[in-house]
């Protein structure tokens, strides 16, 4: 007998889809709206409500809703929703693993084995390996582990062919795992929406982000090119890590930018939360940071190109003291020809 709370918890993996299959769950009026509400809470809050009760009709109506969600996303056919839906999900079961209830019914495990990642207690004798270190081999390390600095393969410790982890770190890779898998996975198809999808489609686009405002008193030409990179994997709903985040602010605020405009970049961001955001903007403006050097970009794994300047600040100055020292070169060359 399928272990309903399980799925429910984490309905994107293959038993629930199974669960759903069986159970012939239909896209009801009921469901579609339900689906509506989780896309919504998604979009708008970035994460979903978690599930106060163990009863079956309430977990059954959950997994309805998870099923009724994916075909409201098919019909809406939208990268960032899809995106940001991805990372909502992710970090909604992230919290789910660290309920205690879930953790003693070896939730952790279970989810590992669905999503075909082999994590294992370092220690045999901890069997929960609650509070000791986990193993997770080298190629599945590789392949969820977050882009930051605290995942760099240089900073842990290998032990045959596999890569020591604390219980938060598996955790993240396991938030990681489920993020791609959805962000990655095709949606089922759907030719011609019901009116009531269409409805829920026209009502959940309020809730993505509006038109972005243009930096007025910089040109995004004199942008280094590991700035103007961030600045398009953002544009692309594509997840920047947080030195990222932090590189791109410190810059934007020396290049003179405001708040909201900063923001704004800031938006298109599948995790993007206005007020943390507009908080962090504001905390990093009072503590004055530098622009970290190129040194430290390249540490961070954001460093594109090899721009000779040291440091990103620089840029702008090297680019136009580069192209007046090739004008004084023609300027010359032309009164030698001449």
């Amino acid at each position: 007998m399928a272990d309903l709370r399980f799925l429910a918890h984490f309905p994107f993996i293959d038993e629930a889809k199974v669960y759903a299959k069986e159970a012939k769950i239909q896209l009801t009026d009921e469901n579609l709206r339900g689906g509506e509400e989780r896309l919504r809470q998604a979009i708008s809050d970035g994460k979903i409500r978690l599930l106060a009760t163990g009863l079956s009709e309430e977990l059954e109506r959950h997994i309805s809703y998870y099923a009724a969600s994916r075909a409201i996303l098919a019909a809406w056919a939208n990268n960032y929703a899809k995106k940001r839906v991805a990372v909502a999900e992710s970090k909604t079961a992230s919290d789910y693993l660290k309920n205690s209830q879930d953790r003693t019914s070896n939730y952790f495990e279970l989810l590992a084995s669905s999503l075909k990642i082999k994590i294992t207690p370092a220690n045999a004798s901890d069997v929960q390996g609650r509070k000791g270190v986990f193993l997770i081999p080298f190629s599945s390390y590789l392949l969820y582990t977050p882009r930051d600095i605290h995942f760099k393969l240089s900073n842990m410790e290998l032990d045959n062919g596999n890569v020591k982890v604390t219980q938060h770190q598996a955790e993240r890779i396991l938030e990681e795992a489920i993020r791609k898998r959805l962000d990655e996975s095709a949606l089922p198809r759907m030719h011609e929406p019901s009116q009531q999808i269409k409805n829920a489609i026209m009502r959940l686009s309020a809730f993505l982000p509006k038109e972005k405002i243009e930096p007025s008193k910089i040109e995004k030409k004199d942008f280094p090119p590991c700035i103007l990179k961030l600045i398009e994997h953002l544009n692309s709903s594509i997840n920047v890590p947080h030195s990222g985040r932090l590189a791109l602010a410190i810059y934007l605020i020396k290049a003179g930018l405001t708040d909201e405009q900063i923001d704004s970049v800031f938006s298109g961001a599948p995790d993007y939360n206005k007020e943390t955001t507009i908080y962090q903007i504001q905390y990093i403006r009072k503590k004055a940071y530098s622009v970290p050097s190129c040194k430290t970009m390249d540490t961070y794994g954001i460093c594109i190109a090899l721009c000779r300047c040291n440091n990103p600040a620089n840029y702008r100055e090297a680019l136009h003291s580069k192209f007046a020292a090739l004008s004084m070169q023609a300027q010359k060359e032309a009164e030698t020809n001449g």
